[in-house]
C-alpha cells in the first residue's frame, strides 16, 4: 500500500507566510489618513459603451480646529459622479458601496472647504499598489473610472454650513462599518 504525505508541501507553506507578511506590511498608520468618503448605495447605469456611477454619501475628516484630538472628526454630506466607456447594455442598477480614502492634506483642505475635486487632477491608486497616492481607491470602483468629489447637498442647511457633524474619527479607519448619516 502506497503512502501519502498529508503534509501541506513547502512552496504552499512558504506562498501562505509572504502573504501574510504582504498584508501586515502595507497596513497604513491612522495619521497617514486625511479623509474618508464613503457612498453607501451608489447607483450605476449603462448606455451602450458609457457607464457612469452617482450617488450621495458623506465625507468624515478632520477639521484644522480640532486636530489637537485626534478622536473627533467631521462628517459633511457629499455627492459624487464617476463614469467611463466600459459599458455594454442599456439600464440602471444599485451596485456595492464605494470606499475612498484621502492621503492628500490638499484634496482633504478642498473637500472640507467644499471645493469639487476632480480624479483626473490627482494621483489616484487602488487597493493592488503598494503606494498610498492622494486617493486611495479601497472598494466600489476601479482605476478606469473618471470621478467627481462635490461636497455639500442642494439645502439651506449646506449652504450655511449647518450640515456638518461631529463623529468619532474612528469612523474613517472602520472599513467594515456603514458610515450612513456620518454615524458609526
Amino acid at each position: 500500500m502506497k503512502t501519502v504525505n498529508n503534509l501541506p508541501h513547502l512552496s504552499t507553506m512558504l506562498c501562505s507566510i509572504l502573504l501574510l507578511l504582504a498584508l501586515f506590511s502595507a497596513e497604513t498608520s491612522a495619521a497617514d489618513i486625511k479623509a474618508v468618503v464613503y457612498i453607501d448605495s451608489p447607483k450605476a447605469g449603462t448606455l451602450l459603451q458609457l457607464r457612469g456611477i452617482a450617488g450621495k454619501g458623506v465625507l468624515i475628516f478632520q477639521e484644522a480646529s480640532t486636530k489637537q484630538s485626534r478622536d473627533l472628526c467631521l462628517s459633511a454630506p457629499i455627492r459624487f459622479a464617476a463614469g467611463d466607456f466600459g459599458g455594454s447594455t442599456v439600464g440602471i442598477q444599485s451596485t456595492e458601496a464605494i470606499r475612498l480614502v484621502i492621503y492628500s492634506d490638499n484634496v482633504a483642505e478642498k473637500l472640507s472647504a467644499g471645493d469639487e475635486v476632480v480624479s483626473e487632477d490627482y494621483d489616484i491608486t487602488d487597493q493592488n499598489d503598494a503606494r498610498l497616492g492622494d486617493i486611495k481607491i479601497e472598494s466600489g470602483l476601479t482605476l478606469s473610472y473618471g470621478f467627481v468629489l462635490n461636497p455639500g447637498e442642494w439645502s439651506w442647511s449646506s449652504v450655511f454650513g449647518l450640515d456638518r457633524k461631529t463623529v468619532d474619527c474612528e469612523a474613517m479607519l472602520s472599513n467594515k462599518r456603514k458610515l450612513k448619516d456620518g454615524l458609526t
